[in-house]
């Protein structure tokens, strides 16, 4: 699966230890829905809740150098079977570079495709650069939902398909 600038394979085991350097980089993890993980185990979990149950999770590399850029997925939606959320997180030299638009679109793309009627990301407001991409790829915020360990709030963004 191309883009522009990228190309998306499905995830293997193979790619655990690439998935742990990035979600063992607090700077990635700062906006994720999790913890900067400690252990290999935690990213092997995060690995088989993005290959399994209809959930798709895809490695992001760059075409030219066929650098990995990062890790994107579209997950299943408790109690909605035809919803899907969407994950992307990148390495921070991949930052602001239009990578994120790139697979956020061929994201949604891919959710069309399979029939799925609505897509949903989940932004922490601070996050700033995710929510302008969300934004540019016509997804709107249904919902801000505030809690006592994320005081700006976590946004949720949709995208009828």
């Amino acid at each position: 699966m191309n883009t522009d600038q990228l190309f998306l394979r499905p995830l293997s085991q193979e790619d655990i230890p690439t998935i742990f350097s990035l979600t063992s980089d607090p700077e990635v993890a700062r906006y994720m829905r999790f913890s900067t993980h400690t252990s290999r185990q935690e990213a092997e979990d995060l690995y088989r809740e993005y290959t399994t149950f209809g959930n798709y999770g895809y490695l992001i590399c760059r075409k030219d150098t066929l650098a990995p850029v990062g890790v994107a997925a579209l997950k299943k939606e408790e109690n909605d079977g035809a919803s899907r959320s969407m994950s992307v997180f990148l390495y921070p030299r991949f930052w602001n570079q239009g990578y994120s638009t790139e697979v956020v679109r061929h994201l949604t793309d891919i959710a069309r495709q399979e029939h799925f009627s609505c897509l949903k990301a989940y932004v922490v407001q601070d996050n700033t650069g995710s929510c302008r991409v969300l934004e540019k790829n016509g997804f709107l915020v249904q919902e801000i939902l505030h809690f006592p360990d994320l005081p700006s709030g976590l946004c949720i963004f949709t995208r009828q398909l």
